[in-house]
């Protein structure tokens, strides 16, 4: 049993009918894919492995609780919330543990596209996927260097990140030659990927059930049962499904699943938006993902469509839309692609939110719980669709009791 039907649920309910089980998806929704999963960035960026929680981060607290326009925004309502969890994130800012969660996430995304590839060609998956790599583009020298930095020091693990001077960016994305002029440089990453995961979670969900997967929505999970040490299944309302083993997937919601056999998540909601713009007339179409740095945030073409998504905001879970948020992203759009954003583009603009699973250390939680049968599959924060068909296959070996390909241990609950 899966309890969650974003991608980490359906990708981890995939990976188990492969292995020939009987497998039912639950979630509290009346389909699959319509929470965090729905309109995010819809990138696939093992060039991204790096958490939120940069050395230094400490530096900028007093801007996040007082700027509109910073990347990430800091609500005085969450403060309480983050008691505890807020002193692990900043811990973890130092440069030895923010180092080893970004090598360790670098490792399970690039695992995680190569899964993601093996899933496309098996089961003719399509989702607006486009496999022309991500283009980073950078406003300063200062940002550039510290990037390029960044991506050296995971070439060894098998990053491929080229430099691009600003003239050569339009060859990349014509549509960038309006303000090319403007930028530093860029650094474009081949290997990168990018689709529309909500679609991806429609067509997942189909190939489940044409293998035999079943699915119950509408249905809010109570509790899990466990008897003697062992997970018997769950309780949806008044009904007991039986089951032999439970995985948790549900993002946010999973600190709550876990703390009653022990099992602690760090993970806090952070708000992310997006606004997607229907760009079908246009005379320029973009061709790849560009991220703006110094926006920390991205502008992501889906078929007809462009997708700019970013920020970060502690506000609880509050899915309410902040117009300055947004109003960010719009900025964003107009600043990369001037000749785009006209009113009658600006005007398809269908904003959105969703929170994201963050962990405190910057690394998901893929393994076992203290209760036998009982797995979880959560906090995978901005790169949650990028980590989830590497994750699943992770976590299904691991309950197979079968030696995963990339080490699972920095990713253990436990830890």
């Amino acid at each position: 049993m899966v309890i969650g039907c974003g991608v980490i649920g359906l990708t981890t309910g995939l990976e188990l009918l492969r292995r020939g089980e009987q497998v039912l998806l639950v979630d509290g929704a009346e389909q699959e894919g319509v929470g965090t999963s729905f309109a995010n960035g819809g990138l696939l960026t093992p060039s991204m492995p790096d958490p939120w929680n940069a050395p230094g981060i400490h530096r900028h607290l007093l801007e996040y609780l007082v700027s509109s326009s910073s990347a990430l925004k800091l609500r005085l309502k969450a403060l309480p919330s983050l008691a505890l969890w807020g002193p692990k994130f900043l811990l973890n800012s130092r440069q030895a543990p923010y180092q080893a969660a970004t090598r360790a996430n670098f490792s399970l995304a690039d695992y995680s596209l190569s899964v993601m590839r093996d899933l496309r060609s098996e089961y003719d998956l399509a989702f607006d996927a486009l496999d022309h790599g991500t283009l980073k583009i950078f406003r300063s020298e200062e940002a550039w260097a510290a990037a390029l930095s960044v991506s050296q020091s995971l070439k060894p693990l098998g990053l491929v990140a080229d430099p691009v001077e600003t003239g050569a960016l339009p060859r990349i994305e014509p549509c960038l030659t309006p303000i090319a002029g403007k930028l530093a440089g860029g650094i474009f990453y081949p290997s990168d990927g990018s689709g529309d995961a909500h679609i991806f979670c429609r067509v997942i969900a189909r190939t489940i059930r044409n293998l035999g997967g079943a699915f119950r929505f509408g249905t809010q999970v109570r509790t899990i049962e466990v008897v003697d040490g062992q997970v018997r299944g769950i309780w949806l309302g008044k009904e007991l499904v039986e089951a032999d083993g439970v995985v948790i997937a549900t993002g946010v919601a999973s600190p709550t699943l876990t703390a009653r056999f022990g099992t602690k998540l760090a993970i806090k909601p952070v708000k992310g938006y997006s606004v997607t713009y229907d760009v079908g007339a246009a005379k320029c179409r973009p061709r790849v993902p560009v991220i703006d740095d110094a926006f920390h945030a991205a502008i992501t073409p889906l078929g007809s469509r462009l997708r700019a998504a970013g920020t970060a905001e502690f506000a609880g879970h509050d899915l309410r839309l902040d117009r300055k948020r947004l109003d960010n992203l719009s900025l964003l759009f107009s600043e990369v692609y001037p000749e785009l954003a006209s009113a009658a583009t600006l005007a398809t603009a269908k904003p959105w939110a969703g929170l994201r699973p963050v962990a405190a250390d910057g690394l998901p939680y893929i393994g076992a719980a203290p209760v036998k049968g009982l797995w979880i599959n959560s906090g995978h924060g901005h790169l949650g669709w990028t980590l989830a068909a590497g994750g699943a296959r992770m976590l299904v070996d691991l309950m197979a009791g079968v030696k995963p390909a990339i080490d699972a241990a920095p990713f253990a609950p436990s830890r």
